[in-house]
């Protein structure tokens, strides 16, 4: 008799917990199809699904470190280039003022950015070598890709790109963004009078992203702009999973992308499940592997393209020895 009310009460016990698990399935499902029914107002812009387009080799060169590869044969890492573009005119051709590049990790489960400093001079294909950020002026997000991959070996299919008024609108949907202000900050943004951390609005978080006359000039500026992707990534994902599907669509109408609807969602599903608080931070030229030169009458950073590039690799491409570890027990 115990026995056979034991087995019953497993019984019911199963049930209950099929029962949880399907409403939880159930509510992740309706989030995604809710998510990806709010993405029909943004600005989708395909890029050339041609490698050799988008300046990516067929395979690295034999010093390059080789990229990991997840279970599934798919890229452990995914990189995506993020352009803020100096304009206000959406019509019109602008220069990107920055230039990141995103890393979404899934070994380590982080993400990881590297900014790209503007004045750096490289080879930009077709064209005469110039400034780096000219190429987007040159021929918008195709070329400027296409000259990140050509100089730095990477594999970039990808971009989203927002201007200083998206930009704007996007902080101020959001609430506005707590930086911490230096004092010498202070005389940069427009109705700040007090260093500390604080609440901006958009037009204020523009004028801190774009201050490069104090400090330590474009370098500083650079950081202020990981800053803020900091800052903004933590304020995202502290609202939690329920709330990432609005959050995300009222924030995408202002930017342009390559990424289809359906990559939008499964990446914003995928980096809430990691567990880094922030955003691990890198820059190029590194220190010390850049020259300051004048060249054609502008002042620009001439890069040691091959000392850069493997710095640039490791850091994306690092896996870290407790991940490396779980990879190579799961493999068994």
């Amino acid at each position: 008799y115990n026995i056979t009310e034991y087995i019953k009460s497993g019984v019911r016990k199963l049930k209950k917990y099929k029962i949880i698990i399907a409403i939880v399935l159930a509510l992740i499902l309706g989030l995604f199809i809710y998510g990806y029914i709010l993405l029909d107002s943004i600005n989708i812009k395909e890029l050339p699904e041609n490698d050799e387009d988008l300046g990516i080799t067929p395979t690295p060169a034999p010093t390059e470190p080789v990229q990991e590869k997840s279970e599934s044969g798919t890229a452990a890492v995914t990189n995506i280039a993020l352009f803020g573009l100096d304009r206000r005119n959406p019509d019109e051709s602008s220069r990107s003022d920055t230039i990141i590049i995103a890393s979404l990790d899934k070994i380590n489960e982080m993400i990881k950015v590297t900014s790209l400093m503007r004045d750096m001079y490289v080879a930009i294909p077709g064209k005469q070598s110039n400034r780096i950020n000219t190429a987007y002026a040159f021929g918008g997000a195709t070329l400027a890709i296409k000259t990140i991959n050509s100089n730095f070996g990477l594999d970039i299919r990808d971009y989203v790109a927002v201007d200083f008024l998206g930009l704007e609108k996007m902080i101020d949907k959001m609430g506005g963004l707590e930086l911490n202000v230096k004092d010498y900050e202070i005389p940069e943004i427009n109705g700040v009078s007090k260093s500390g951390l604080q609440k901006l609005n958009g037009k204020q978080v523009v004028d801190y992203a774009r201050i490069r006359h104090v400090g330590d000039a474009d370098f500083e500026r650079t950081q202020r702009q990981r800053y803020i992707l900091d800052c903004l990534y933590k304020k995202i994902k502290s609202q939690g999973i329920a709330k990432l599907p609005r959050t995300i669509s009222a924030l995408l109408p202002y930017v342009e992308t390559s990424l289809s609807k359906t990559e939008i969602m499964e990446l914003v599903m995928e980096v809430s499940q990691y567990d880094a608080e922030g955003i691990t931070q890198f820059r190029v030229p590194a220190d010390g592997l850049f020259e300051n030169k004048k060249v054609r009458g502008m002042y620009v950073l001439v890069p040691d393209i091959k000392a850069n590039k493997k710095l640039l690799h490791q850091f994306i491409y690092e896996i870290k020895e407790e991940k490396a570890a779980s990879q190579y027990i799961s493999s068994y």
